[in-house]
């Protein structure tokens, strides 16, 4: 007899090894994609640390250096900090509606971000960058009862909370 095609276990054998493999790669391609984020939050993060020390170098303060104590964040989803971040983002990228005193010599330290709706520096998770900065030179920072070492810290806090914000390894900071 003359064998022409498949049988049906031929066919539910290749069906199960395709669907396994498709199983692993996804897997592999979801890890692929956190780390990518990670890796753009990180590179961002350090973009903005870096804007802030530009313009101390050209002030010779920090931004909104009016604050007698430290300007720091919540790790919550928290609109005092989201808009102290904005308001310090804004003065660096030169944004519509920055105060002109903040910025002078309107000197852009942070190039803005393309693709934001509305016109805020957003991690890839959508979430505001939280800038924590210590107004009251101290050389110390206090974020969530960590003392840190610097003048200028900043995080991203999209996959903290998208994890539901038990796990502070989730937080993409510059201190770390």
């Amino acid at each position: 007899m003359n064998k022409r095609g498949f049988t049906l276990i031929e066919l539910l054998v290749v069906i199960v090894i395709l669907g396994i493999l498709i199983t692993l790669g996804s897997k592999g391609l979801r890890a692929a994609r956190l780390s990518a984020k990670k890796a753009q939050a990180r590179v961002e993060a350090s973009s903005i640390e870096t804007a802030v020390k530009a313009y101390v170098n050209r002030y010779g303060q920090l931004p909104l250096a009016e604050f007698n104590e430290d300007l720091t964040f919540a790790l919550s989803d928290d609109s005092k900090s989201d808009s102290v971040s904005e308001a310090l983002i804004s003065t660096l990228t030169l944004a519509a509606g920055a105060e002109d005193e903040l910025n002078a010599a309107r000197v852009v330290f942070l190039e803005p971000q393309l693709g934001g709706e509305d016109g805020t520096f957003r991690d890839p998770w959508g979430y505001q960058y939280r800038v924590a900065l210590d107004t009251d030179y101290d050389g110390q920072l206090l974020i969530e009862g960590e003392t840190i070492r610097r003048k200028v810290a900043v995080a991203s806090i999209g996959l903290y909370v998208e994890n539901g914000g038990s796990d502070t390894n989730d937080l993409v900071a510059t201190w770390r």
